[in-house]
């Protein structure tokens, strides 16, 4: 199910979207409830796939780092409504300017979730 832009308005965190050394990072609040993630599906950057691999995240206030490669049924994460998680994506440098993230996201009770967010990074 392809989330509609509003609700991913609610949970990105508006410019949050930065140059990160050789990579780049960005922030979701969650203001909706409760849920699991089971897996992560595709992933990219203005087109560009990028390795589930290269993608690491952390809630805000904890030590734990999950790798976006560990997420599976077998794995799961679980979330809590408003949790604060930073995403950090190595191998991917961005530029300044407009840019386009996408990204699939399996929970464990609405199944195939896409989201796709617009930001721009500044110089």
């Amino acid at each position: 199910m392809r989330v509609p832009d509003f609700l991913v308005r609610q949970f990105y965190v508006s410019g949050s979207l930065q140059a990160e050394g050789d990579g780049f990072r960005l922030q979701a609040r969650n203001g909706m409830g409760d849920g699991t993630l089971v897996g992560i599906g595709r992933v990219s950057m203005d087109g560009q796939l990028i390795d589930p691999a290269a993608i690491t995240a952390s809630r805000n206030g904890e030590d734990t780092v999950h790798r976006a490669s560990d997420v599976s049924r077998r794995r799961p994460v679980s979330f809590d409504r408003g949790d604060v998680v930073t995403f950090h994506i190595a191998g991917h440098p961005l530029t300044a300017g407009s840019h386009r993230f996408e990204v699939e996201l399996y929970e464990v009770n609405l199944g195939l979730l896409q989201l796709v967010l617009k930001d721009t990074v500044r110089a």
